[in-house]
């Protein structure tokens, strides 16, 4: 099982919470240019769970609480990258009850947060901030079976400029997910089950 995800990271909402504090808010955004893909003509449907759409980071580290909001800037960042590789794609609110619909879809694709993790430059003595993401992206046929899955990973790296700088957090953590989405671009279509999926749809 091939390992890749997310593309590029258009919006990173990074709510960072200092205790007796008020909320230190940090949001960060990238423009980037159209992925140069061939469009596939087929119609794919996509489930984000409340879960996903709404997932949050949270953790402490020494007397600092971490409180990282994902959830949205990965919607946006995947439907982006989706609908630069298909011709439609279709939000479903069940991915197992889509046999019904007109025209058929080729495949759905559920995505779930598998893991969030970072490290400052006091954890590594280090002079940089490291994020790793890790999903799981589970794979329906047009008749709503289960049919694979696949995880994908995207690893960020940015220089920390003052230890009370949580901007480069919010950088690193963009560029994961840009690591992770030019994984999905390049891989996904590449998985056994996605061409069989893709081939029988036409």
């Amino acid at each position: 099982m091939k390992q890749a995800l997310l593309r590029p990271g258009i919006a990173v909402l990074l709510a960072l919470l200092l205790p007796a504090c008020a909320p230190t808010k940090l949001t960060t955004q990238s423009q980037l240019p159209a992925p140069l893909l061939e469009q596939l003509p087929v119609r794919v449907g996509i489930h984000y769970s409340k879960e996903f759409r709404e997932y949050v980071h949270k953790e402490t580290r020494g007397e600092i609480e971490y409180e990282i909001t994902l959830g949205p800037a990965h919607v946006t960042n995947l439907d982006w990258l989706l609908k630069a590789m298909f011709a439609e794609l279709v939000p479903v609110e069940d991915p197992t009850r889509v046999a019904d619909l007109r025209p058929p879809l080729a495949f759905v694709l559920e995505p779930r947060f598998e893991e969030y993790s970072f490290l400052t430059p006091k954890d590594v003595a280090g002079e940089a901030f490291i994020v790793t993401i890790r999903y799981l992206l589970t794979l329906y046929d047009g008749s709503g079976g289960r049919v694979d899955s696949f995880t994908y990973t995207g690893y960020g790296r940015e220089k920390a400029r003052t230890m009370g700088s949580k901007e480069p957090l919010a950088i690193a953590t963009q560029r994961a997910m840009r690591d992770a989405g030019a994984k999905v671009a390049v891989e996904l279509t590449d998985q056994d089950s996605v061409r069989l999926l893709l081939k029988t749809s036409r």
